[in-house]
This record gives structure tokens, sequence and C-alpha cells, in this order.
């Protein structure tokens, strides 16, 4: 069983013994295209005067930055969260004890979603677009942008919406096939604003393993759904030549997390046709390879680890690898969410999983590990 430790910080500082003692639970939901959120729960009560104590503590102020950090084994510390106090939850209640309120937490996106404006940008592609509008936050300090590609028409790219910048990062974002949401840094105060692709690169986490004697899960639970992998078209005009521009996704070009597709004939596959809202403004062929991608991650698993037999702590955006399940099943999957709970007692992680392709009849350490068992 793994030893595991936990850090929080205030304003950019680590908290104090006091401040430590007086948090009872944190629980961290993280997801991807979602901001991710913690939950603190403090004990509240009444004094002698029968007056509530703790709830004016500035510590838990609105727009304060709280920062949560966690280790297991001897890996060094990974930040969960790290953004301001967006709310309060109070539960008073007569028995002794019972009072209690919840600090909520969010990542530092949520000072890109606060202002509705209009936006304009002319002469700009997306990817500059998206490093423009970082710069505004001063917590987003370093960002990881993937270039984009120019339009495929002819016509000076220019951009005009109504919305936070937030809304415009994940519109621009999913024409090109990525992911706009902001990690927390290495340091506190310092989050990352990330607009790129989901990686097929296996991180370095340890494997999730459901059978044999190194087994570290307690639930895998998945699901695959046969309509949804799918063939994108689209079309634009051109205002120059009056001519028809036509694309179609290839199921060839995707970006699998396995050796083989998801599907056993790509022509029962379903097909989608585009809005041709954004043939002036996008890359056609970005734009389909995109949503066929976004379309093929028709495998989903739910489930939850094994305690602090796990030796790593999940996180979103990243790749790990699943063995001890079937040989179509096993191999990498993309980590889709996660629910950190730790309390004074236990430290438990939930997550879902998801995938676009099977493994081509290799177990992924199953023999191995039922050689293990047997």
């Amino acid at each position: 069983m793994s030893h595991i430790e936990y850090r929080l910080y205030f304003n950019n500082t680590p908290a104090t013994r006091e401040q430590l003692d007086r948090v009872e639970e944190i629980v961290v939901e993280q997801a991807v295209d979602m901001a991710w959120e913690a939950r603190l729960k403090v004990p509240i009560g009444t004094d002698a005067q029968g007056e509530w104590t703790g709830e004016a503590d500035s510590i838990f102020a609105d727009f304060t930055p709280v920062r949560v950090e966690l280790k297991v084994g001897d890996s060094g510390f990974v930040p969960l969260i790290d953004g301001p106090v967006v709310g309060r939850d109070d539960q008073t209640n007569t028995e002794p004890g019972q009072g209690m309120m919840t600090v909520v937490v969010q990542d530092d996106s949520v000072f890109l979603n606060r202002e509705e404006r209009l936006f304009r940008f002319d002469d700009q592609l997306d990817h500059e677009i998206a490093a423009a509008l970082f710069e505004e936050i001063a917590q987003i300090t370093e960002t990881e942008i993937e270039t984009t590609p120019a339009p495929t028409s002819q016509l000076t790219p220019a951009v005009a919406e109504r919305g936070t910048a937030m809304t415009l990062l994940r519109s621009l974002a999913r024409r090109q096939g990525l992911h706009a949401y902001v990690l927390p840094g290495t340091a506190p105060g310092e989050s990352i604003g990330c607009f790129k692709a989901f990686t097929t690169e296996p991180s370095s986490l340890p494997p999730l393993r459901l059978t044999g004697p190194e087994r570290n899960l307690a639930m895998f639970s998945p699901n695959e759904d046969a309509q949804r992998p799918a063939s994108v078209t689209t079309y634009s005009l051109s205002l120059f030549s009056k001519n028809v521009t036509q694309r179609t996704s290839s199921f060839s070009d995707l970006n699998q997390q396995g050796p083989e597709t998801s599907f056993t004939d790509e022509a029962n596959t379903a097909t989608q046709i585009l809005s041709p809202r954004y043939g002036d403004s996008v890359d056609l062929d970005r734009l389909v390879a995109g949503e066929a991608e976004r379309m093929s991650y028709d495998a989903q698993v739910r489930g939850s680890v094994l305690g602090s037999y796990y030796q790593g702590i999940l996180r979103p955006y990243l790749v790990v690898s699943v063995q001890g399940v079937n040989a179509r099943r096993s191999g990498n999957y993309l980590i889709a969410s996660v629910t950190h709970t730790l309390s004074r007692f236990d430290y438990t992680q939930d997550f879902s999983l998801m995938r676009n392709a099977r493994s081509s009849g290799a177990s992924g350490g199953l023999t191995d590990l039922l050689g293990g068992i047997f």
C-alpha cells in the first residue's frame, strides 16, 4: 500500500498546521473540456456565546487562490487544482459537530469566463488568437499551443463573436480538432493555458490492472457505442470562383490509441455532414478530421482504483495503460475524468476513460497475470 501526503496553499502560501486541521475532506473533480472544481469541507459551529465561528475566515473569502497537491508513494507532489474560491455552501445544524461549510474552488479558467464581450480578430490564425486570449489572464503564466493551418479559402481570416474568452477558445479549438483548457502549473498561482489535441502517447502513470497479484482496480465497467464512429463531410463555396469544395474525413488519418480501429467494417459506420459556416475561416481537411476524431471515441469506461494499492495519480488528458481485461479491451486509454476524494483516513480515485481503437489480440500482460494466479 502507498503512503499518501497532501499539501494545501491559500493565497499561494503553504497552509499552516491549524489551517490543515480545519479541512475535513477534499473532493476534486476533473474532466476534459470542463473547468476543474474542488470542494473543501470545513466543520463549523457556535462558540459559548452562540456565535457561528469560522465563517468569516479570510482564507475562504471569495476569489482567494487555493491550490491542492497530492503525493502517492515515492513520486513527487502533483497539483490537482489551482484557482480561486468561487462559492460556498453552508449547512448549519443544531446537533453538535454536524455543521459543515463547503468551499468551492475552480481552476483559473474561471477568469476567462467572467466577462462577456464582442471579439474581433482580423488576419490572425486560431492559435494566435488563443495566445492573445491566454495572455490577458495574469494567473496563466505559461501556454501549450498547437499551431493551426491557414484557411482553405483565399479570404483573409476574420473572427467576430460575442461571448466570453473561454467560449471563443472552445469554439476555435473544436473547429481545429483541438481542446482549450487550463491546468495547474508547477508553482502556486501559475497556471498553464492549453490549446492542443488529445495525445496518444502513453504517460508515466502505472498501468491499471484488473486481475493478478498486482491488481489495483476495484471496478472496471466498459461500454461501447457501435453508432459513434462516423465519416464526416463538409462543403465550402468560394466567393471568387463560385466553385464548391468538398472534404471527407478518412479513418486512416485518426489518432488512435491502439493498432486496430474500433469498427469491423468502415461501410457500416455512420455519416455526418457538417454545416458550411466554417468554410471561409478554417482549413476544411482539419475541420473534418477533428470532427471525425471526436466521434471516434466509442469505448467508454467507468471505474475506480483499489484503495491505495494504485501507485499513481490519474489526471485527465493523460494516457494510461489498462491490463488484465480481455485481449480486445486491454491497451491504452485516454483519461476523460477523475474524482479524487481525500479524507483524514482514505484516498479514492473514481475515473472514466475513453478509447477509439482495439488491441490486436494482445492481452496487455494478461497471460503473465494469469500465470501468476494459477
